[in-house]
């Protein structure tokens, strides 16, 4: 086991929310940008239609980071017992994969796009996309050491200096003429900009060592942590392929849409703790018995952050529409849907961090793997049996039914590995959910007496989610504005503040990591 020094509390807080900090602003920015970039391409150059082919094709390409990655950079976060040998190893067998599935995808993908889709222009897409798989292996050490000792602020400059090159490679290459090949290009300026400034934060050369012995412990834990990975691409995305399937991309592009509005930005709200919660927790590892005082933080951010955007599109969807996407307004009920499921989303990213942190990936990987068999299950179920009267809204429905046996799974393997109860979650954590369910409904109120003035009531029935929300939680919850600005500023306190109450965490079996040998 390695002698790096355990982190003390107020140090270990200052860290993380400093960087909550940093990953926050560039969060939100990479948010607004992304959905800037979606409203101007789909109000100027590309159709519903267009729109749902390219989905076809993009809606695969997490799953072949994932595969690409095999959980290795996860593993350098992870573990300690770093030497050239063990990392140089990780990069060697990471080139040799992304070459493999870029090999692959030269022979397979054009037969996926002319021969299963229909649309030749999807191989061509996924072949494109495949030489970004290559290039990744350019910044994956250097961005997972990184996050290891905590550097989130020149992580945050650079996902924002990526981030600005996708949205002018989209709306540019759009703009041009390229049409669909906007979603392929933009990712590719990213990646591009991420290597480079990766390098320049943390320049790091492979050595010419492969020595899979060496790092058989990383390689086992990453593909433990890679397969659930994998399945949650899967489960989250297959409901594209399905909606194609039975209704048609014209179809697609709306569901898409949709999705776009709601689980997108939750999955890149989330992502402000998400990015940080793996290697907090990873360093808490040893301190147990204050990961359920950092799990509690970390959901409570998540809920106020999420259910506080979620609120303001469930009540105000058609002004949404109306004023950002008007030729996607029939996209307004499979909006709303999307958002009860948005709740259990946004506390569903906090939890793997935490078990694969800790050194329980297994336990995220059965999640995983039963939300990857519920899940597409209920999808193709739901379009067969509510298809015919509900049309595309029918998954939009399987997700609402769905996803809330999955998110069972998952708060129970949490709360089994903490040695914790679910009313004790709940009262840590219920107090927050019930302050943005009474903001959600008093801007439902508000929204139903203004005159249909599509920006005015938007904007009004946001005002009043943030003012409602921000009143409750600061007189119930004894939370404020005034956490985030101390969190800025570096106060060891501002997140940390509201631990749970102690309870003495006692693993029943032995952990899957080294260190626990």
């Amino acid at each position: 086991m390695s002698g790096e020094a355990r982190p003390s509390e107020k140090g270990m807080s200052t860290e993380v929310n400093r960087g909550l900090a940093w990953i926050g602003i560039a969060s939100s920015l990479v948010g607004i940008l992304d959905l800037l970039a979606i409203l101007i391409i789909l109000n100027n150059w590309v159709d519903k239609e267009q729109y749902g082919i390219a989905t076809l094709a993009n809606w695969m390409f997490p799953i072949l980071d994932q595969a690409t990655d095999l959980g290795l950079s996860a593993a350098v976060i992870q573990r300690e017992d770093h030497d050239d040998a063990k990392i140089s190893t990780v990069f060697w067998i990471n080139l040799m994969t992304a070459s493999a599935l870029f090999m692959l995808l030269l022979v397979f993908a054009p037969l996926i796009g002319a021969g299963i889709y229909g649309h030749a222009i999807i191989g061509y897409m996924l072949i494109a996309y495949g030489s970004k798989l290559l290039w990744q292996n350019v910044y994956f050490i250097p961005v997972a050491m990184m996050k290891r000792e905590l550097r989130f602020k020149e992580l945050s400059i650079i996902r924002i200096c990526s981030n600005l090159a996708e949205f002018a490679g989209k709306v540019g290459f759009a703009a041009a003429g390229f049409g669909i090949w906007c979603f392929v290009l933009g990712p590719l300026a990213r990646v591009l900009v991420t290597g480079i400034g990766a390098q320049i934060c943390h320049p790091w050369r492979p050595k010419l060592i492969l020595r899979f012995t060496a790092a058989k412990e990383y390689v086992t834990f990453g593909l433990r942590t890679s397969g659930s990975q994998i399945l949650f691409y899967m489960y989250t995305n297959v409901d594209y392929p399905i909606v194609g399937y039975f209704f048609g991309p014209t179809a697609l592009g709306v569901y898409k849409l949709a999705y776009e509005v709601v689980l997108e930005p939750v999955r890149m709200i989330s992502n402000v703790v998400v990015d940080i919660a793996f290697p907090a927790f990873a360093r808490l590892r040893y301190a147990k018995d204050r990961l359920i005082g950092q799990l509690v933080s970390f959901t409570k951010l998540n809920l106020i952050t999420v259910m506080a955007y979620s609120a303001v599109v469930l009540v105000a969807a058609p002004d949404v529409l109306e004023v950002f996407f008007p030729k996607y307004t029939s996209a307004v009920d499979a909006i709303r849907i999307l958002c009860i499921v948005a709740v259990f989303r946004s506390v569903s990213f906090v939890v793997p961090p935490m078990l694969d942190g800790i050194g329980y990936p297994n336990r995220t990987f059965v999640y995983s793997l039963i939300a990857a068999i519920v899940l597409p299950a209920t999808f193709w179920l739901g379009a067969v049996l509510l298809g015919d009267s509900l049309g595309y809204m029918s998954v939009a429905v399987a997700w609402a039914i769905g996803y809330p046996i999955a998110f069972a799974v998952l708060i129970g393997l949490a709360l089994s590995t903490l040695k914790w109860t679910l009313r004790g979650y709940l009262g840590a954590v219920g107090g927050v959910a019930l302050c943005l369910i009474a903001a959600a409904l008093v801007a439902w109120g508000v929204h139903a007496i203004l005159p249909p003035i599509p920006g005015v009531r938007l904007a009004i029935t946001a005002v009043v989610v943030v003012t409602v929300t921000g009143a409750l939680l600061a007189y119930t919850q004894n939370l404020s504005i005034r956490s985030a600005i101390r969190a800025i500023k570096g106060d060891g306190d501002a997140v940390l503040d509201d631990p749970a109450p102690p309870v003495e965490i006692i693993p029943s079996e032995p952990r899957d990591d080294a260190s626990a040998r």
